[in-house]
Order: structure tokens, then C-alpha cells, then sequence
């Protein structure tokens, strides 16, 4: 019998575990494999050392993505999740010829070419509290628990640093279709900047705005689920009217 199923990589936001997605796991499986991509020390990798520097996270990411490339996949990052996973999916085409059936990005902006002015990772501690507790905002009680505080904090400005160190190259172009996620109620990532991503792919780019704040893939996780059923269940390649997406020729000037 023919597996007809699709890999979803799935990567967390600044700070977060990637186990945010194992419910995700339940309810998609068996036609939609969930697999998340931990970060180093967080979650199942809590015992490692987090990698320092955005090129070494990136490398450690995208092997182990790689090396669970067994049949048509996607990817879905949320906040930094989604620039990591952008990037991951402009590698795993670039240099191993694979090409996602789709990316969805989501709660975070098209990323930058050139040097921004908003460095959240830089404020002092009190400041930066304030600005993940608006942020985070209904995960408000989190940030209330001095330990939680404790914990957390650092690795979050540690994720933000990787998050504005990150510019897009404009020959990052793919080759699969982007969907751009976003909460209603999150002034970090409007309709607007999720629009951006268009300049992104060679296919379409779809925006959608989901109830909630920048935390919505918890608050509407299931209109969130409802959402990547539809697409990757679809015939043909996993993507309503349309075939796979194949092999192309790479570019002149693309990194090697």
C-alpha cells in the first residue's frame, strides 16, 4: 500500500519548546506526520548546551531536518521558528534539491535585508519584561513567576538576538508556496508585514489572520490544524489544485 502521507516540520517560538506541537501530532496523524524540531537546551535537547551563533543553529537544524526528508514534507515556525524554518526550507533546496510542498510562517513579519532599528534582545531587564509580557500577552501569568522569569528570560533574549540578527538574502527565493499565519490582535506581525512574504516565493503567497494575540497557534490551535488538514490532505501532492512541487535549476549566484 502506497504511504500517501506529508512530513510537517515544525519549529517553536523564542523561547519556547518545540513539544508546543505534539497535540498537533494527535490530531493530524496518520496522514499528517508532525515532526518538531527542537532547539538545543529546550525541551527533549534540555541537557545540551544552546548553540551559539545563528549559522551554527542553522546548521544543527537543518541536518536533522535532512536526514528526516523520507517523503513530501512542510515546514511551520512560529515567531523565530518561522525564519528558521524560511531558511531551513531555502537550504534543503538549494543544496539537496529538495523542495517543500509548503511554508508557513507564522506570527512574524517577512524578514529583513538590511540592519532594522527595533532590538528588543538589547534592553535592559526591566524593559525587556515589559515588552515580552506585551508581547506574550496571554501567557501573562508566565512572566508574573520570579522562577519561570528566571528560567526563561535568558534564553528568550538569547532567541530575539538570533531573530534581528537574521537578514534575507534576495536570491532566497523558493520554489513552494508560503502561507503567512497571524493573530488579530498581534501588532508585531499585521497584515502587512506577513504580506511581505510574497516577495519570498516563485509561487502564491496566502495571508491569514486567526483570532488571538501573538500566541494564537495555542488559543486557535485547532482553526490552526483545521487549516493545515485542508492543505496537505489535498490530492495530488498534498496542495488543493495543483500537482507536487519538483526539481528546478538553481539560479546563477546562489550560494553554494
Amino acid at each position: 500500500m502506497t504511504d500517501l502521507s506529508v512530513r510537517l516540520f515544525c519549529l517553536p517560538y523564542a523561547g519556547a519548546s518545540a513539544r508546543m506541537y505534539e497535540a498537533w501530532a494527535r490530531e493530524l496523524a496518520p496522514s499528517i506526520v508532525v515532526t518538531p524540531v527542537e532547539l538545543p537546551g529546550r525541551g527533549s535537547r534540555a541537557n545540551e548546551r544552546p548553540v551559539a551563533g545563528t549559522e551554527a543553529l542553522l546548521r544543527d537544524l537543518t541536518a536533522f531536518v535532512t536526514r528526516f526528508c523520507d517523503r513530501p514534507f512542510a515546514l511551520f515556525g512560529h515567531g523565530l521558528g518561522a525564519l528558521l524554518a524560511y531558511e531551513i526550507a531555502a537550504r534543503l533546496e538549494w543544496r539537496h534539491d529538495r523542495v517543500a510542498e509548503r511554508l508557513y510562517v507564522s506570527g512574524q513579519g517577512a524578514p529583513r535585508s538590511e540592519a532594522g532599528v527595533d532590538e528588543l534582545s538589547r534592553l535592559p531587564h526591566e524593559p525587556f519584561l515589559d515588552r515580552v509580557r506585551e508581547l506574550y500577552g496571554s501567557a501573562r501569568r508566565t512572566f508574573a513567576d520570579p522562577e519561570a522569569i528566571g528560567r526563561l528570560l535568558p534564553l528568550m533574549r538569547a532567541d530575539f538576538a538570533i531573530a534581528e540578527a537574521y537578514r534575507a538574502r534576495a536570491e532566497d527565493v523558493l520554489h513552494c508556496p508560503i502561507t503567512a499565519l497571524g493573530g488579530r490582535g498581534d501588532a508585531s506581525a499585521d497584515r502587512a508585514r506577513l504580506a511581505g512574504w510574497w516577495a519570498h516565493t516563485r509561487r502564491h503567497c496566502r495571508v491569514r489572520m486567526l483570532p488571538g494575540d501573538h500566541l494564537f497557534p495555542h488559543t486557535a490551535g485547532e482553526q490552526v490544524t483545521d487549516m493545515l488538514a485542508a492543505d496537505l490532505n489535498g490530492p495530488g501532492g498534498f496542495l488543493p489544485g495543483g500537482g507536487p512541487v519538483r526539481a528546478y535549476a538553481p539560479l546563477a549566484g546562489r550560494r553554494g
